[in-house]
């Protein structure tokens, strides 16, 4: 969750949207996921029924918080 305040003393809370389905991109690794989408690493390879080895370049994980 990000803060930003926009007046001195008052601070505006912004939650990322967690998309439904997700497209892993190059370079990208379970943790870089799992801290951009707030979500537990376990959490995604289980919900995706996967190994961290199988995060790769295209593959589409489900993504629930």
């Amino acid at each position: 969750m990000k803060f930003i305040t926009i007046l001195e003393g008052f601070t505006l809370s912004i939650k990322r949207r967690v998309p439904e389905f997700y497209q892993v991109k190059k370079g990208e690794t379970l943790k870089n996921i799992s801290e951009k989408f707030e979500i537990d690493s376990t959490k995604i390879l289980l919900d995706n029924q996967i190994s961290p080895k199988q995060i790769k370049e295209g593959l589409i994980l489900i993504l629930k918080k």
